[in-house]
């Protein structure tokens, strides 16, 4: 039975061997006894090889390291809380507690190509937030010992002073192991958003045009926050949010697809359809109710402006204001007779708008032009509400930060965050960028305003969006309004975040119910199952003990390699770690099922069976091979513990039983 090894089963790809794999694929005579024969390579290019020293180009110092760092395998884990977590058994949505460089390495095998949109909101910059610890042979050492899990008296982090001089170097190389990682992940329609101020947004289009390539920018949006009153020159209240697609060629066909709905038209769609089903074909009723919802309104509500479709059609809502002239006069002038009078309408001064009496009449039968009493008025041109796609996202969003902050204050009760993201605004960017069965990724979650957006576009489209967040624990400072009322860590503080927002949500879906019940049949089509949980994890070191002999602790050496599971890990951390290994999704599912008293761990629908139980009989290895008739997954892999079985035959022979049923991929750690 073959072993897992730890050094190379449980960790992530090894990018470069991946690279040099696709280079021989591609150009296997540039290489010679293993390596590459840069000279022929270069011959190989052609024209393309570009060997001047002067060219254009975005470097730093440190970053052949810090590409690199992002190169180097991790060999941690990602383990289970359950405890934090709500709903385990459900949730697709997960919370990553641990450095985001380690964790974006590990989630290489199991999200690659599966993330729609990426958000981040990074440290800025600005001289006094904290800086990712990276050291670049020991990221996982480093993190450790930073949230104290080893020891390491003294061990601090600081600040990235100006006065530091490599104050951009140092965010620079932060960064781009960072993205580049992340930029496997995507899918290839998929899209990163990056929020920045003016301290690095130039840095920043410099690495993501580089890490993304130039062709693929989307748009620099300018977010219009707020205004400072202790301005210097001039009041500078904007940050900035950078799109690049993974591959702007495939977004071609979804350009008809980009486009914003109009605000709150979700909102007016149930309630029309609400009174629709109230009042049947008693239009004039309908309309009066739909006119004194909107009265009631407040005048400062963007969605008052909706009250201008006053009017009950066929189609619904509708306005007939419309000119119907031609844009800067000189139109056509054909006779149009009036479908009641049968006499010519009045020509507009401009003449008509559309070029062709046949052109026109589209618009009549279509609904998008209505007529007067009679031949002495004009026609106009009526607009529906619900009709056409919205428009495209303007490149300025007018959100003010001190809005935000209130209602995250409301939210938590507390002023435990210093200046949230908007949820509405990324709310907003989540409903526009992906589809409603996407994963959206953000790896500097800090107060978790994504995971807000994701959870509010679900309720309000009925999607199945899932969120996958990642914080590093930072410690909240002493004296901060979060420390004072028991958050430890940012990361805690984004979670109680998610953990209230499924709370309100949960209680609003309980109000819609109470108010569904009595009305006419189909009210309750507006009450759909939501995803109202989420999946914590943490990151650590690897479940398994590595293989470290010399000729002092030999003995100790040799009895780990029989049992190498840490004493402190449970079946269930072993488990999720060998689902990253075999590169499957954190948020499959799994069923136990008792094969002769013994737990196997069907996941995935069979696709992983494991049995980490101690003991294991023929009986076990014969329940576990039926398994294969019963599931028939495409491929199935099965994993024991090296210890389990009851003896060398049965271990033996369990290897052959499987093989029989047609299981080739046989494991044990």
């Amino acid at each position: 039975m073959e072993k897992l090894d730890p050094k190379t089963d449980g960790a992530t790809p090894d990018i470069v061997g991946q690279n040099i794999e696709k280079l021989k694929t591609l150009f296997p005579d540039v290489f010679t006894e293993g390596k590459v024969d840069l000279d022929t390579l270069r011959e190989t290019l052609g024209d393309y090889a570009d060997e001047r020293q002067e060219r254009y180009s975005f470097t730093w110092n440190g970053k052949a390291c810090a590409r690199r760092i992002a190169q180097t395998p991790s060999t941690g884990t990602l383990r289970p809380c359950l405890e934090e977590s709500i709903n385990w058994s459900t949730a697709r949505n997960l919370f990553i507690e641990g450095d985001n460089l380690e964790v974006l390495k590990l989630l290489q095998k199991s999200y690659h190509k599966k993330i729609k949109m990426i958000y981040i909101d990074p440290p800025y910059n600005t001289g006094n937030e904290f800086i990712y610890p990276d050291k670049y042979q020991d990221n996982l050492q480093t993190y450790l010992r930073y949230t104290g899990q080893v020891d390491d008296e003294g061990f601090k982090l600081s600040a990235n002073a100006e006065t530091g001089g490599r104050y951009h170097t140092n965010w620079l190389n932060m960064m781009l192991p960072r993205l580049k990682l992340a930029r496997n992940l995507l899918t290839e329609d998929g899209y990163i958003v990056v929020s920045i101020d003016d301290v690095e947004v130039s840095s920043l289009s410099f690495l993501l045009s580089e890490v993304m390539g130039e062709e693929n920018k989307i748009a620099t949006l300018v977010w219009d926050r707020n205004r400072k009153n202790d301005a210097h020159f001039f009041s500078v209240g904007h940050e900035y949010m950078l799109i690049y697609a993974k591959h702007k060629k495939h977004l071609v066909d979804l350009e008809t697809r980009l486009r914003e709905p109009k605000e709150g038209i979700e909102e007016a769609r149930v309630f029309y359809e609400r009174l629709r089903r109230k009042h049947g074909t008693d239009a004039e009723t309908v309309q009066e109710e739909w006119r004194e919802h909107f009265r009631s309104i407040p005048e400062a509500s963007p969605v008052k402006k909706l009250g201008r479709y006053s009017k009950i059609g066929p189609k619904g809502p509708y306005r007939d204001d419309g000119n119907i002239s031609w844009p800067g006069g000189g139109g056509p002038t054909y006779e149009v007779i009036h479908p009641k009078t049968k006499k010519p309408c009045k020509v507009p001064d401009g003449g008509w708008r559309y070029s062709k009496p046949d052109r026109f009449w589209e618009e009549v039968d279509a609904g998008r032009v209505v007529f007067g009493p009679d031949e002495t008025t004009l026609p106009r041109q009526c607009r529906h509400l619900f009709d056409g796609n919205g428009q495209v996202m303007p490149s300025v969003f007018y959100s003010y930060a001190q809005t935000a902050a209130l209602e995250f204050n409301s939210l938590m009760g507390s002023r435990a965050f210093e200046n949230p993201k908007n949820w509405r605004d990324l709310h907003r960017l989540i409903r526009y960028l992906t589809s409603s069965d996407s994963v959206i990724l953000d790896f500097f979650s800090g107060s978790c305003s994504t995971a807000h957006g994701v959870l509010r576009a679900n309720e309000e489209d009925h999607g199945s969006r899932s969120f996958i967040m990642v914080q590093l624990p930072e410690p909240c400072g002493d004296g901060t309004e979060a420390k004072k009322i028991g958050y430890q860590t940012i990361a805690d503080i984004g979670k109680e975040r998610i953990r209230r927002v499924i709370k309100k949500l949960e209680a609003e879906q309980e109000e819609k119910a109470k108010e569904a019940e009595g009305e006419l049949p189909g009210t309750s089509e507006n009450l759909v199952e939501l995803d109202l949980g989420f999946k914590v994890f943490k990151l650590d070191a690897s479940n398994i003990k590595p293989w470290d002999a010399d000729f002092d602790n030999l003995e100790a050496a040799l009895f780990d390699a029989v049992e190498n599971v840490k004493p402190d890990r449970s079946e269930t951390d072993v488990l999720y770690e060998l689902l990253l290994k075999y590169g499957l999704d954190l948020a499959v599912p799994i069923e136990e099922r008792m094969i002769a008293g013994k737990s196997a761990y069907i996941i995935g629908a069979g696709a992983l069976i494991v049995c980490l139980a101690k003991k294991i009989s023929l009986v076990v290895v014969e329940g576990i091979a039926a398994l294969r008739e019963e599931l028939k997954p495409e491929l199935m892999r099965v994993v024991f513990k090296d210890s389990g079985f009851a003896d060398d035959v049965v271990k033996t022979n369990a290897v052959q039983i499987l093989r029989q049923a047609g299981i080739e991929d046989v494991k044990s750690l």
